[in-house]
């Protein structure tokens, strides 16, 4: 370097310059209509700026020149204005020099562009289907020399180096159409999907979305084959008219920055983004929620312990959308209702009816890599019936991302719930409220019922969850392995699921009757169920098809072993009172009948005791108990000799006045088969030491005057009976005629067919037990068949006597309809009974005229004079009496 002078100067005879030259501070990009200034900077050849001194400059545009100063950096400027004219000019500097530093001539290249503008006129709506077309138009122009775009400008028309100006520029350009998509992942695919070529300014672009293929194209923008989509229209740079760069393809595929176009300053005018929230567009996809169909079940049983055990609910299905495809890791949101289906007769057809709990929310899930989803959802505590389920896909959940790939979908379903019934029986126990149980030697335990008589269960059903059920109907069974049709019926209280049914209430069991004989067993173990079975159909029970056609509980039930016992009398049938006593030394005998208490059927083979007592003074003592066993015809007998006061083998112990007695106690013999009720007999008459007989003296009575007397006497005392039992025979006959004719003008004068013959029967009865014909406050049917046998068998027909104890079982026992066939048959029959009674009391037949006879729907009248049952004279259809003498059926 020591050969190069560092500074010019004179030196001696040699004078030492410098070279100049001239360097760019920057080359702008000239617009049309836009004043420019170029910046242009003089140095020397050592790097030092020169300062002001003049440099010449010529502008080959508009052939313009000046002179610039340069400013103590070295720096000149060179102000362009009113360019106008598009092309590539020249900008020439010339520096002259001075005696030091030579002169310089620079030339640089300076294109004069024009903006380059890309309206978009129209888009398809920014959300499509598979199938449908999306387009856009768009209109390409210049500056028209202003930078403003309200201000339009020359369209340009045909592809780059299709058209030349005179000058030989383009008239035109190209603009690249890219598709941007983004997947689930918001990964960015992009594709080249068209190059247009502007036709008289005008592009355009449309394209038919079909999800398939664009799944199937490895070079996709969609993979998914749905999602956002942004367009991008990149107008190619074809001077003079401004556009983007060339873009290399493999930058497409990179992430970030990837198009260098962005970072020119106001690249945004022939750059253009179609977003696909605005005016770019979301390929959407139908989804297909398929939700499998089942039957829920409340509660399973354990195999191992088998306690019942509350399940949930498990809706499972799969979501996909519309090309197939799994839709994975998406979130699945369930609710439900629990109410019941009902009909509704305007809409001729089932609806849902909610019930009071509201809609309750399952347990979030989301579906799996295949799109399977299993959501959980605890319903324990609810009431088994109809679960409406709402299955929800929400695409537009933050966590699901698909807002701008695929539809919203709900599905609603209807599940069955159903639960395990549970029927608990807190009680059953005699009569309405009573409650007995009876403990065997073994110390086994067992509730009591009573043969013949009424009683009452008291029962809860319930589901397996333990909330109780009302509403249902539930059928109650009497021995249901012999007798297969329910006794009765009974409903479960809303609310609490329980029910207190008594047989005797003819609103809880119309028939009324009690525990009846199981075939030929009378006493004994029998079982009482009671049954919620909806899934099949039992005579004389519950009707499930009409009240639950669609039954959600399943059968259950439960049996009750309990014992029936009889109830006995005790009936003395050899009686062993004497009004005048017994003697020392006489034999006293008895016996006793045992019959069940409401069959009158003999009870063979049970033990009765017979206590001996006398009386001390104070007290009755026992001297002796004697056990006998009943034989086939139900009786035991004792005997003994009368001691009067003596007391054998106790002398110190005496009768006073010679009194005993003899009480009867009753027990099952056996304490394991303890089928009869305990009963005593205490209203025995009581033996008493009676007085000697004395020899009679001498008088005017002799024998054979009072033969002779007492066989006139029995003469007397024979006619004047014959003559009153023929009174009483015929008072009997009168009285009966007159119940009759009570019957038979109430049944012409009311609809009520049943209470006028139980009125006929309660009359009947009382009658006879008033005459000592009947002593029970309950018979049985064959005891008041017989004894109509005996006082009318002479009177009235068999045939006639049959049909009129069929009228009293019909209506004291059938459960079909009563109608108007029965009641005149009871007419007729109670007609020819009364034309007998008369013939046979020698009267005519008993007449009533239309005057006097009731009309059913006419004005009521008084229908004729009778004597009743009692017998007063009384109007027929009017009952004065008021009494209550606690007679039941």
């Amino acid at each position: 370097q020591d050969q190069i002078l560092a500074a010019t100067g004179a030196y001696a005879n040699v004078t030492m310059i410098g070279t100049t030259d001239f360097l760019l501070n920057s080359v702008p990009r000239l617009y049309r209509g836009q004043n420019a200034t170029v910046e242009a900077r003089l140095i020397d050849n050592a790097g030092q700026v020169v300062r002001e001194v003049p440099v010449n400059w010529a502008w080959s545009e508009d052939s313009s020149s000046g002179i610039a100063i340069t400013d103590n950096q070295g720096i000149f400027r060179v102000n362009l204005t009113d360019i106008d004219t598009l092309g590539n000019f020249t900008l020439g500097f010339t520096y002259l020099g001075d005696s030091l530093r030579m002169g310089s001539v620079g030339e640089v290249s300076l294109w004069v562009v024009s903006r380059t503008f890309i309206n978009v006129q129209s888009t398809s709506p920014n959300v499509r289907s598979n199938g449908d077309l999306w387009e856009f138009t768009a209109v390409v122009t210049d500056d028209n020399k202003t930078p403003f775009e309200k201000d339009g400008g020359q369209v340009l028309n045909s592809c780059a180096g299709g058209m030349q100006n005179p000058d030989g520029y383009d008239l035109g350009g190209n603009v690249t159409v890219i598709f941007e998509g983004i997947d689930f992942e918001d990964r960015t695919h992009r594709q080249i999907v068209s190059v247009e070529c502007p036709a008289s300014g005008s592009i355009s672009y449309g394209r038919f979305l079909d999800p398939q293929l664009l799944k199937d194209d490895p070079f996709s923008f969609l993979p998914d084959g749905f999602g956002p989509v942004n367009v991008i229209l990149r107008f190619e740079e074809n001077l003079p008219h401004e556009g983007c760069g060339a873009l290399d393809s493999g930058m497409l595929t990179t992430s970030g920055a990837w198009d260098p176009c962005v970072t020119i300053q106001n690249s945004d005018h022939f750059r253009k983004v179609l977003q696909f929230q605005v005016d770019g567009f979301s390929l959407i996809g139908n989804t297909e929620l398929d939700v499998e169909q089942q039957i829920v079940y409340t509660s399973e049983i354990d195999p191992d312990t088998g306690k019942i055990l509350e399940k949930p609910m498990i809706v499972t299905g799969q979501l996909t959308d519309e090309l197939g495809g799994n839709l994975s890791s998406r979130q699945i949101r369930v609710t439900f209702e629990m109410g019941s289906m009902v009909f509704d007769p305007i809409e001729d057809r089932m609806k849902f009816r909610a019930g009071d709990n509201g809609i309750e929310a399952c347990i979030p899930g989301a579906t799996d890599e295949n799109g399977f989803f299993e959501i959980n959802c605890p319903i324990s505590g609810v009431d088994a019936g109809m679960a409406k389920v709402k299955v929800e896909y929400n695409a537009w959940d933050t966590l699901n991302n698909d807002r701008y790939r695929y539809k919203n979908k709900t599905q609603t379903m209807f599940f069955p719930v159903f639960s395990n019934s549970t029927i608990e029986v807190s009680e059953v126990g005699p009569f309405r409220s009573d409650y007995l149980t009876y403990t065997f030697p073994n110390g086994s335990t067992f509730e009591v019922l009573y043969l013949k008589e009424a009683f009452h269960i008291n029962a809860k059903l319930s589901q397996s969850n333990g909330k109780p059920v009302g509403g249902k109907c539930v059928n109650i069974y009497l021995d249901p392995e012999v007798n297969t049709r329910p006794i009765a019926t009974a409903f479960t209280a809303d609310g609490t699921g329980e029910f207190v049914w008594y047989s005797a209430d003819p609103d809880d069991n119309p028939s009324r009757r009690g525990v009846e004989p199981s075939g030929n067993n009378l006493e004994g173990f029998r079982t009482v169920r009671v049954a919620y079975e909806p899934e099949k159909y039992v005579p004389g029970g519950c009707d499930y098809e009409a009240l639950e056609p669609n039954p959600v509980l399943n059968s259950s039930l439960m049996d009750v072993e309990v014992l029936v016992r009889s109830k006995v009398d005790i009936l003395l049938k050899e009686h062993w009172s004497s009004p005048s006593g017994y003697l020392e030394g006489e034999i006293i005998a008895g016996e006793v009948a045992i019959l069940r208490d409401r069959l009158d059927l003999t009870v063979e083979g049970q033990r009765v005791e017979f206590h001996r007592q006398f009386w001390n003074g104070t007290d009755w003592q026992t001297e002796r108990v004697e056990i006998l066993i009943t034989n086939e015809r139900g009786s035991a007998n004792f005997s003994f000799s009368y001691t009067g006061e003596i007391i054998p083998g106790h002398p110190e112990w005496s009768a006073d006045e010679g009194r005993w007695r003899v009480l009867v106690h009753f027990e099952s013999a056996d304490d394991n088969k303890p089928y009869f009720v305990e009963q005593w007999l205490n209203s025995t008459p009581v033996i008493f030491l009676g007085n000697p007989q004395v020899d009679a003296k001498a008088s005017f009575l002799t024998t054979q005057v009072m033969v002779i007397s007492g066989i006139a006497l029995s003469a007397m005392v024979l006619v004047g009976t014959m003559m009153y039992n023929n009174y009483r025979e015929r008072r009997k006959v009168e009285v009966l005629r007159g119940i009759l004719t009570d019957a038979l003008m109430s049944l012409k004068a009311s609809n009520n067919y049943i209470e006028a013959i139980f009125s006929c029967y309660k009359d009947l009865i009382k009658y006879f037990r008033m005459r000592g014909a009947m002593k029970k406050v309950f018979e049985t049917t064959r005891e008041f068949e017989d004894v109509i046998n005996n006082m009318l068998g002479g009177m009235v027909p068999p045939e006639e006597l049959d049909t009129f104890f069929t009228i009293f079982e019909e209506a004291r026992y059938s459960d079909h309809e009563i109608g108007s066939d029965e009641r005149d048959r009871a007419i007729q029959i109670f007609q020819s009974m009364i034309g007998r009674m008369n013939s046979a009391l020698g009267e005519s037949m008993l007449t009533r005229t239309s005057a006097t006879e009731s009309s059913l729907y006419g004005p009521s009248i008084k229908a004729g004079q009778f004597v009743d049952a009692d017998g007063q004279v009384r109007y027929a259809g009017i009952d004065d009496s008021v009494d209550n003498d606690g007679f039941k059926i």
